[in-house]
């Protein structure tokens, strides 16, 4: 690699004179803010990025091309995310590179022992270049890792982002110097990544992150108070805007009770849970994040009794139209749209899913959390891949949904299921058609044999004739498949 920073002018008069011959070129006019735009949009189109842009350094080419140029990049390397990646694999002019100005991405991900000149670039960056370090990045051992830790016990005053990846579980506590030094300097970590570790072992860090807007945990194990040392971290981020967590190690039971004081995250949007369903409802006990748009939770065992997760949802400004639950394999799910995603057919943006061992236990307790959510959806689309027979509590579950207008299923031999629990008794003697009372469609997947229609859209007869007789009509059909038109009196029964 050549001299990045301190190019000289025989390597670039020919490119720049190129340029200047021609004064009146429409490039030649643009405004340094419209060239930084399109400079920005090409590095955001760079696919693979890590590998284009910052180890291969891609945006020298762009340097190249002229003075203006040179000069409008690296007035912004920034935003434009310029810099050096430092690895254990030796680049060109590794003295020549450290001595520049450009921040430096510190990124190892190594297996073996570091050792000889990967050491050396190691300590080179970390010890004498500390104040250019924007980003680490390792994955590897923790003996690797205390090696890292050796050389950081100092300050880094541009560190924006931080990812620790470790094989196994990494138990031994970061200590209050990591990239703070010994007079403990203020964090400015936007970026925080941590995977296998324990809560304990990086607690006192994560409340020094004050400034962090992205973080990702994965947590290997779990003790009784580990919700409300998590908190307090959390606390401590008002300008948290990306939460992922994984709890990979089951939680030890624990009361649900409310905590004194509530965390309130005011510009979480962003809420990723992959864990125990316990340690979930101890969490958002004591949570509010009301900005929420982006949920994906899911609970890897039976949904525990839920007292505070329907406070923590119903708290979220947001109005939901449509759900999409969905039975695959050994676990289920509920999808929230709202009104825009739906029209315009985009993946929801709510999600909710477990792999319960009491499926019906947990389709109530889910359906629970969610009630108020449900109780103004007016589109419920419901897909199997497994025949559900009479595991899905039906009556129970459709109670949640009193708005519903449209019942959209695909689920094999579920229809019947789904008809049964229509044509029972719902317990209401003033008003024998409050269940569902909203009700006007229901559809039954795509019609792919006219002769295998009848007896499933018989199924729904005592239902649409009841309904038809108390002037409330509700209509049932196949959805016709793309191609020849299907004869319309096999497709509707009503």
């Amino acid at each position: 690699m050549s001299n990045i920073m301190e190019t000289t002018e025989e390597q670039h008069q020919g490119t720049c004179q190129d340029t200047e011959r021609l004064p009146n070129s429409t490039i030649n006019h643009l405004p340094d803010e419209l060239l930084l735009e399109i400079f920005d949009s090409y590095r955001q189109g760079i696919d693979p990025y890590d590998l284009q842009w910052r180890k291969k350094h891609v945006w020298i080419d762009l340097t190249h091309v002229c003075r203006k140029w040179r000069s409008v990049m690296f007035a912004s390397y920034s935003r434009l995310d310029l810099g050096i990646t430092v690895g254990p694999e030796k680049p060109e002019h590794i003295k020549t590179i450290l001595s520049g100005p450009l921040p430096i991405f510190f990124n190892y991900s190594i297996r073996r022992d570091i050792t000889g000149s990967a050491l050396w670039r190691l300590r080179a960056t970390l010890q004498h270049h500390h104040h250019r370090v924007r980003e680490i990045a390792f994955k590897g051992s923790s003996a690797n890792f205390d090696k890292i830790l050796k050389v950081t016990q100092r300050d880094f005053p541009v560190m924006e982002s931080l990812i620790l990846q470790f094989e196994y579980l990494y138990k031994a506590k970061l200590p209050d110097t990591f990239l703070r030094g010994p007079d403990l300097s203020v964090l400015h970590l936007r970026h925080l990544r941590l995977e296998h570790v324990s809560l304990a072992s990086i607690s006192s860090f994560l409340s020094s992150a004050t400034a962090v807007t992205d973080l990702i945990l994965q947590i290997e194990t779990s003790t009784p108070s580990a919700e409300a040392s998590l908190l307090t971290c959390l606390q401590g981020m008002p300008c948290l805007r990306h939460l992922d967590l994984f709890m990979a190690s089951e939680s030890p039971f624990r009361p649900t009770t409310t905590p004194k004081d509530m965390v309130r995250l005011s510009k979480l949007t962003d809420l990723l849970y992959d864990g125990y369903g316990v340690f979930f409802e101890a969490l958002v006990a004591g949570l509010s994040a009301p900005s929420l748009r982006d949920v994906d939770i899911k609970l890897c065992d039976d949904i525990p009794p839920i007292v505070h997760f329907p406070r923590f949802i119903d708290e979220i400004e947001e109005h939901y139209h449509a759900v999409h639950m969905t039975f695959e394999d050994l676990d289920f799910s509920f999808s929230l749209q709202i009104q825009l995603e739906y029209n315009n057919h985009c993946k929801p943006r709510f999600r909710l899913v477990s792999v319960p061992g009491d499926v019906p236990e947990s389709i109530i307790r889910m359906s629970g959390a969610l009630s108020t959510r449900l109780s103004t959806v007016e589109e419920l689309r419901v897909t199997f891949d497994w025949a559900p027979d009479d595991i899905i509590p039906w009556c129970e579950l459709l109670q949640h949904f009193p708005s519903l207008k449209a019942l959209r299923a695909e689920c094999a031999d579920g229809y019947y299921c789904i008809a049964r629990a229509l044509s029972q008794d719902h317990g209401d003697p003033e008003d024998d058609f409050a269940f569902l009372s909203a009700l006007e469609e229901i559809e039954l997947g795509e019609l792919t044999d006219e002769s295998q229609c009848g007896p499933e859209l018989m199924a729904f007869e005592p239902f649409v004739s009841a309904r038809q007789q108390a002037g409330r009509p509700v209509k049932v059909f196949f959805r016709p498949v793309v191609g020849p038109i299907i004869n319309e009196s096999l497709v509707i029964l009503l």
